[in-house]
């Protein structure tokens, strides 16, 4: 809250920031992680700024719509333990998708493939302890350790009270007061959208369709699919254009006695006319029966495993639509009222999971967004200056972020057209933070 508070340093008067993060997500909870090993610290003490935070979140209870799939951290891998307390840390290995190729040191590989006829399109390998696959569900609850979240905290508002602080009004009539409003509530955020009213908050979607799957194998059924890789694998059906990607959340070690392996499934088609020789683009089925036999139609003709693992999902098993869209932060798109608002993660910039560095750009915007909060002042008796903070943060992120939303893009459509997967597209290319042009 806008205030000062006395400081144990008879010199200085500390000034005390109360930092409001809307949504409890990857990124979300990251910050709070990270303002709390910040406040742990000897740092702390001596800082002129003294930091809080409350925790908003829109849903009931944790992973209340499911705990999603698996995601790969690679080179934000350092900031997020960087980032984290030792207490969470340590749990960071418990939430791997495959701990045993990890402790066999298997890191495996990058490979796009010809489900046609199984061979490789592209492959190279990862370097040990650069990446770490892990199940969204486990992170999400790793990361609530410590924390007091705040549920059923779904922002209808904000405003600004004074010249210096931010009001969070929720849809249950409450509301909180603080110096700095940190949007990390997803996609559709709605903290994005009161910044940028109207289309320009909007998220486009991409003529692309794509289904999700999450299903459980046996691990003997799976072992096919684990020595082409131990976490994941890509590819794409030359014939038609369908894209497909097949990861593990889940693969118990040889000797935890768990008979069965959570994997997960996602499957797209370009949303065009002559799609199959079609006249108009073929839409989402309506049913479930319905998307179980379009898939079924569009992997005939695949090598085994991939067709194999299509055709035999359970006809009980949910196959759930996957929204294909993006937003791009541009500067000056919105005013972030002297400091006192600002966007992380997906809501700072939207992408598609084609290159899988949405949850690393996330991870860096916090980590990004920290050190100026809390390193910039560390030496200077002057609290911190949330406007100069802010703006330097934004414009970093902006920087790295806008090109990094038209890679994930290009890469959506050349999924979708398996002719375009070649040298120079950014489905294939190699990750990094940033790539030069």
């Amino acid at each position: 809250m806008a205030a000062n508070a006395s400081s144990d340093t008879p010199v200085l008067s500390r000034r005390h920031v109360h930092i409001l993060i809307v949504g409890a997500g990857l990124t979300g909870l990251i910050f709070a992680q990270g303002l709390r090993k910040f406040n742990a610290s000897p740092a702390a003490t001596a800082h002129p700024t003294k930091y809080t935070y409350s925790l908003f979140e829109r849903d009931p209870y944790a992973l209340s719509r499911g705990g999603g799939y698996s995601l790969s951290i690679h080179w934000a891998l350092s900031n997020l333990r960087d980032a984290l307390p030792e207490d969470t840390l340590t749990g960071l290995n418990d939430c791997l998708v495959n701990p045993y190729a990890f402790e066999q040191g298997e890191p495996g590989q990058f490979q796009y493939l010809n489900f046609r006829t199984g061979e490789q399109v592209v492959a190279f390998p990862f370097r040990p302890g650069s990446s770490a696959r892990v199940s969204r569900e486990k992170i999400i609850k790793l990361l609530m350790t410590g924390l007091d979240i705040q549920f059923s905290k779904h922002l209808s508002d904000i405003s600004y009270p004074t010249d210096t602080a931010v009001k969070a009004h929720f849809a249950d009539g409450t509301s909180a007061i603080g110096d700095l409003l940190i949007g990390a509530d997803g996609v559709r955020s709605k903290v994005r959208r009161d910044l940028c009213p109207g289309p320009k908050g909007q998220t486009r979607q991409l003529p692309v369709r794509m289904l999700g799957v999450k299903v459980s194998y046996p691990v003997e059924k799976v072992e096919q699919c684990r020595k082409i890789d131990p976490h994941f694998y890509h590819g794409g059906d030359p014939q038609t254009n369908v894209y497909s990607w097949f990861s593990f959340i889940h693969l118990p070690r040889p000797t935890d006695g768990i008979p069965d392996a959570e994997c997960q499934l996602t499957f797209s088609w370009p949303y065009e006319k002559g799609f199959l020789g079609r006249e108009e683009p073929t839409d989402m089925p309506a049913t479930n029966a319905e998307r179980h036999a379009w898939m079924r139609q569009l992997a005939d003709g695949w090598a085994e495993p991939f067709r194999e693992m299509i055709y035999d999902l359970p006809e009980s098993t949910e196959l759930r639509e996957i929204g294909v869209e993006d937003w791009r932060p541009e500067k000056g798109a919105w005013d972030n009222h002297n400091g006192r608002v600002t966007l992380v993660g997906d809501a700072a910039h939207a992408m598609t999971i084609f290159r899988g560095e949405a949850a690393n750009h996330g991870i860096v915007d916090v980590t990004s967004l920290m050190s100026l909060l809390f390193g910039e002042q560390e030496d200077s008796p002057k609290a911190v200056d949330l406007k100069h903070v802010v703006d330097t943060y934004e414009y970093e992120m902006i920087e790295r972020t806008y090109p990094a939303t038209l890679r994930a893009h290009q890469a959506c459509l050349d999924a979708n057209h398996f002719a375009s997967v070649k040298d120079g597209s950014p489905l294939i290319a190699r990750r990094a933070i940033k790539v030069e042009t």
